[in-house]
């Protein structure tokens, strides 16, 4: 018998085990990964920030390359001297090391070059509305950005529970046996409220920063938006690289179908940024997501192992059609998500009346 143990995150790691079976020695597989309209321009009233002049467009874009190979390195490297350390992500030891150091590593180089190099003043990201916490985080604007971020959670997470079945159950795998778990890999409730709280306030926002609210919109200042989304999702993935081998050691075709995974949540997150320009959007799904994930998986057991050539062709057949699907929803919901996600309009003043007596 077969144990196949999945997790419908998509974003934050996604990890293959072999084990054995007791009896049979069979190979037991377990895997578990843990986790943005075309027709549409960006909005004159929240352009990407940054007074000085560009200058030359490709010296620009690798300076931005730059800026993120830095901060992917150091990234790497700290997690590949800390890893016996910190422990893994469930833990509250992870939980606590990402709090401090992740926003220094990813957001220090970024806040450098641009004070320091670029001679800008204020931040490199649009977090406000028209530079006012107060004209942002309106009661409509909150309750808006909770259910763009619950709403994009349910359909992704539908999506993949559902194409999930349909492939363990299509006959591949034969006989199945399907179960739901619950906070698996946690040691105690205090260790998932800290989880709970690096997803919400750590994790998601320092990668919305800096990949949607820095990378994308920066380059959307020299190239079209659909190449500043393109680019910005390729990179998101390929930061994840390092880590997934190195630390994660993940492989063949799970290093594969997370690729796909990391790059279609790129697409997604970079595309709801798009249409909304609202950062805290992003940054809400983004934690809703992860922390969902973390908090619900499924195994399965199964009695028969496909050859690998089919197995590898369905599974990366079905995570593009997950990511695709995931697209096309936010395609068609983009004139709501555009209406509810975006900031509210700054009331003017009211014209002066000459009043003569």
């Amino acid at each position: 018998m077969i144990s196949l143990k999945r997790g419908a995150d998509r974003h934050i790691f996604y990890s293959k085990k072999i084990l054995f079976c007791s009896k049979a020695k069979l190979p037991i597989y377990s895997w578990t990964y843990h986790q943005s309209i075309w027709p549409m321009s960006i909005q004159d009233e929240f352009p990407p920030v940054g007074e000085k002049d560009i200058g030359e467009s490709q010296k620009f874009v690798i300076e931005l390359l730059g800026v993120v190979l830095f901060s992917t390195l150091i990234w790497a490297f700290f997690r590949f001297i800390t890893q016996d350390i910190i422990g893994d992500v469930e833990s509250i030891s992870f939980s606590i090391f990402y709090m401090i150091f992740a926003p220094v590593i990813f957001l220090g180089p970024m806040m450098l070059y641009w004070v320091k190099h670029r001679g800008e003043e204020g931040l490199p990201v649009r977090l406000f509305a028209y530079n006012s916490p107060q004209a942002t985080f309106t009661e409509r604007m909150v309750k808006c950005v909770l259910v763009i971020g619950f709403s994009l959670t349910i359909v992704n997470f539908l999506l993949e529970l559902i194409l999930d079945y349909m492939v363990l159950n299509s006959g591949m795998y034969g006989e199945i046996e399907f179960n739901f778990l619950w906070m698996e890999g946690f040691d105690s409730i205090f260790a998932y409220f800290i989880l709970i709280v690096t997803h919400l306030a750590v994790v998601a926002t320092v990668e919305e920063f800096f990949f949607r609210g820095f990378v994308q919109d920066q380059l959307s200042r020299v190239v079209k938006f659909w190449q500043s989304i393109l680019i910005s999702a390729t990179i998101f993935a390929m930061t994840h690289i390092p880590i997934a081998i190195f630390i994660y050691e993940i492989e063949g075709l799970w290093l594969t179908t997370s690729l796909i995974n990391w790059f279609g949540f790129g697409l997604a997150a970079g595309y709801l940024y798009h249409i909304t320009r609202n950062i805290w959007a992003v940054v809400v799904w983004h934690g809703i997501w992860n922390v969902t994930v973390s908090t619900i998986t499924w195994s399965v057991y199964v009695y028969e192992i496909p050859s690998p050539g089919l197995e590898k062709f369905v599974w990366i057949s079905q995570t593009i059609l997950i990511n695709a699907l995931l697209l096309t929803c936010i395609y068609f919901a983009r004139n709501y998500l555009a209406e509810f996600g975006r900031f509210e309009k700054f009331p003017t003043a009211p014209e002066s009346i000459e009043v003569k007596l």
